[in-house]
């Protein structure tokens, strides 16, 4: 929403499981929805193909997808830690991948991953997710190098805790424990998330690369 407000054309996707949002109905021009299974290499390669083919420019990335799958290190199953790989990180991987040639061609382009403080702050429970997300900003260092000579930039975007769905799955003594300990005592929400990235992916952003900068109250300052 934050990215329409901002004039830009989007390509937003969503799981075969799922459906596009109604806040952002598709119009069939400046806003476009595809079904897309992150897992998927070769679905990747195809909707990206599309997204050149319907807006006729290789686009900057924003991805988001993600999953949690707390538990304990002893609970947590092969199929389970496959899947937070998966969609977190080699999701990620396969959009850079089937995007970089465009970006560098085009030379100019900007990556946004949206990451987690579980990176940086240990969280009982999250080894995978924290995995996942730490594995995305070593990726995010690599882009930027690998990537720079062509004026693409790569960066992370950190959230701490934000209202949204996800904090629905967290214990209520869980969400007044990281308040507590938050030096701004508050949730995040998500235009603070939206804002940064806005910023990241325009003309202003074009000399930062490589980073991950934390939204989250000042949660990993303490």
């Amino acid at each position: 929403m934050r990215l329409v407000s901002d004039g830009r054309p989007v390509a937003l996707t969503h799981s075969p499981r799922g459906k596009p949002s109604p806040l952002l109905p598709d119009n069939g021009s400046t806003i476009r929805w595809y079904s897309l299974e992150v897992r998927d290499s070769a679905n990747t390669d195809s909707v990206v193909e599309c997204v050149k083919r319907d807006f006729g420019a290789t686009p900057d990335l924003v991805y988001c997808a993600g999953i949690t799958g707390d538990k304990a290190i002893q609970r947590i199953t092969n199929d389970l830690w496959s899947s937070v790989i998966d969609i977190n990180l080699s999701g990620a991987f396969y959009a850079v991948r089937a995007l970089a040639t465009g970006l560098m061609a085009a030379g100019d382009g900007r990556i946004v991953f949206i990451g987690s403080v579980s990176a940086s702050k240990g969280n009982p429970g999250q080894l995978s997710y924290a995995a996942s997300k730490g594995a995305l900003e070593a990726m995010a260092r690599e882009i930027a190098v690998e990537l720079g000579r062509f004026q693409v930039t790569c960066n992370v975007v950190s959230p701490g805790l934000i209202e949204g769905r996800m904090i629905g799955e967290v214990p209520d003594k869980n969400i007044e424990r990281v308040i507590k300990s938050s030096p701004l005592r508050q949730i995040g929400k998500p235009e603070d998330v939206a804002n940064l990235v806005s910023f990241l992916v325009s003309a202003e952003g074009r000399y930062i690369t490589g980073q991950t900068v934390q939204v989250d109250g000042g949660l990993t300052a303490t």
